[in-house]
């Protein structure tokens, strides 16, 4: 016969498998199915200890108190476990508050006739110590006592029902869960049937005994499948909810599951019979899906599906299930609705082209324009400077108001004329040919062509540039730089004022400025004069006016040229503007004239 001493080791083992599984779940406590957990194993730690101290009880009032203890759980146990069993299994709707009474009146009733049994003897007739058995407790039960017998295993019934239920509709992942679960609970319940059905003489109840196999494979089963991590209908409710279409398959390629959304976008999903239908089958329509599982390729694609509505644009990826030892288990199709994206894209699309030929048409008509524009006013200037020149020999009284039109003339051409050229700068369509020039030619060749404006200013002017200094640059290029910072220089200097123009090599580069002593520049425009913003247009000494352009294509070329363009100025002083160019060095063989520009 086995020892009591050794059961009572064994019940204490037991109770503390009970605490401990409580003490995991307690770390899921938001989880319902986790308070139920915790309740369940409390009370059977109470029946587990209570019973070891009652088997090596020697008098009747330890035995009776002992067995008070037990009954603090023992008429919970069943109740708790088909709560936990509902929640489980996704059933926690019916739990209404008036359920949870309707489902303790029992357990409480037993618990209350359990305590008052000396008054009534419903629940034992009678409590006796036998010193010879194994158990020294002889009960003889009460009427009540079957009618908590009977209320616990129909509890434990409609629990089982449940499980199996839940097990024909999981994947075989849940399964796995749901059979620990029910090894669990059978290992305690087949221990209770051989008490209650078993040899009586021996008079031991090994159901508590069955609570030390329960915690050894709920343990297992919380380490080996994360029972206590997420509840199946917790899984199954997450999985219902994802937005994106996912399809799990499992190593073979058959169908394990697939949630609302999937359903919702393949048709062929909804009329499967077979839940593990072959992919390749349900999918038949969709070779570009199955190529890529066949293929194992898992990188994003995109999968267009004709609905009954319109055309539903995804993006597909593919990936694969790993256990813990990184075995391949099956595979993960997600299916991403990127029909939003793809129409607006596409609209952005359809606008930019429209766009496109909105700005190519803008383009001919502005060409167009400067293009009739410019002709006639350089016919326009060439006459009024024919006007003047025999206005002089006349010695014409009008010949101011000819001067004033030539000079208006004049200023529009330069402005069609700058207009074009930023215009061909923004589409690329200058033509860039830089040749080696010897740069005081430039420069003398710029200032002649202002000569008649430098006159009526009485503006001296002094190139400070040596002789033979050479630079590589486009020459038309150029001529405007030097044109547009020479005019702004006369247009900003007073009668009888003073323009420098000179010329250093600093590196591979020359650096040539443009000095005067004008007006300078108010502190305000600095910061914006040189920046792609709106042209700064300033009236000059004189009145002269301008479109603010040509600082803009000064700096546009100087940009294609790999130079820069920079100024310094002081308010009522003046202001010198730099910018660089390529140098290059004559050879001393070479003759000037034989360079461009001399």
């Amino acid at each position: 016969m086995i020892s009591d001493h050794y059961l009572f080791v064994i019940l204490l083992a037991a109770t503390f498998l009970m605490l401990f599984i409580s003490f995991i779940a307690f770390k899921k406590r938001q989880l319902s199915v986790a308070k139920s957990c915790i309740l369940l194993m409390l009370a059977a730690s109470f029946y587990t200890f209570g019973y070891a101290f009652e088997m090596i009880s020697t008098d009747l009032d330890s035995l009776k108190f002992w067995l008070k203890l037990e009954y603090i759980g023992i008429p919970f146990i069943s109740t708790l476990w088909l709560i936990l069993v509902i929640q489980f299994t996704g059933n926690e709707r019916v739990l209404k508050r008036w359920v949870y009474v309707s489902l303790f009146i029992i357990p409480a009733l037993t618990l209350i006739l359990h305590y008052t049994n000396d008054m009534h003897h419903w629940f034992y007739r009678s409590i006796q110590i036998d010193q010879d058995a194994v158990l020294q407790t002889i009960t003889v039960k009460g009427p009540w006592y079957w009618v908590h017998i009977a209320y616990s295993y129909l509890g434990a019934a409609i629990g089982m029902v449940l499980y199996v239920r839940m097990y024909l509709k999981a994947v075989p992942a849940i399964r796995k869960q749901i059979i620990v679960m029910m090894l669990g609970a059978g290992a305690s319940w087949c221990f209770n049937i051989v008490y209650l059905v078993g040899n009586f003489s021996m008079n031991l109840d090994l159901t508590p005994i069955g609570f030390t196999i329960t915690g050894v494979i709920y343990i297992w089963g919380i380490y080996r499948f994360n029972l206590m991590r997420l509840a199946p209908v917790a899984m199954e409710k997450v999985f219902e909810t994802i937005v994106d279409g996912v399809i799990v398959l499992d190593y073979e390629n058959h169908i394990i599951d697939s949630n609302q959304a999937a359903k919702n976008m393949f048709e062929e999903l909804k009329a499967v019979n077979d839940p593990s239908a072959p992919i390749q089958y349900v999918l038949l329509n969709y070779p570009q899906i199955l190529t890529r599982i066949r293929d194992m390729e898992s990188s994003d694609c995109h999968v267009s599906i004709q609905s009954k509505e319109a055309l539903r644009h995804y993006n597909f990826t593919i990936s694969t299930i790993l256990d813990s030892r990184r075995t391949p288990l099956g595979k993960l199709l997600m299916f991403k609705d990127i029909t939003q994206l793809i129409e607006s894209q596409e609209k952005l699309l359809a606008n930019a082209k429209q766009l496109a030929e909105f700005h190519a048409f803008k383009d001919n008509l502005f060409t167009v324009v400067a293009h009739d524009i410019r002709d006639p006013l350089a016919m326009l200037m060439n006459l009024t400077e024919l006007m003047e020149e025999e206005l002089y020999d006349l010695g014409s009284e009008n010949i101011e108001i000819v001067q004033e039109v030539k000079d208006q003339v004049r200023k529009t051409f330069h402005l069609a004329e700058n207009l074009l050229d930023w215009f061909r700068s923004q589409k690329g369509k200058m033509m860039f040919s830089p040749r080696v020039w010897v740069l005081t030619s430039v420069v003398e060749d710029v200032v002649q062509t202002f000569e008649k404006r430098i006159d009526l200013k009485a503006i001296r002017i002094r190139i400070e540039i040596e002789e033979h200094m050479q630079i590589t640059a486009d020459r038309d290029m150029l001529d405007l730089i030097l044109r547009n910072l020479l005019s702004n220089a006369i247009k900003f200097t007073g009668n009888g004022g003073y323009i420098y123009i000179g010329a250093a090599t600093e590196g591979d580069s020359v650096i040539v400025s443009v000095k005067d002593t004008g007006m300078g520049i108010a502190p305000e425009l600095t910061k914006s004069l040189l920046q792609d913003v709106q042209p700064v247009s300033r009236t000059g000494t004189e009145g002269e006016k301008g479109a603010g352009l040509g600082l803009i294509l000064a700096r546009e070329f100087l940009h294609i040229h790999g130079g820069t363009l920079w100024f310094e100025s002081v308010p009522g002083e003046g202001s010198i503007f730099y910018f660089s160019l390529p140098f290059t060095r004559m050879d001393t063989d070479m003759d000037p004239k034989q360079i461009g520009g001399a």
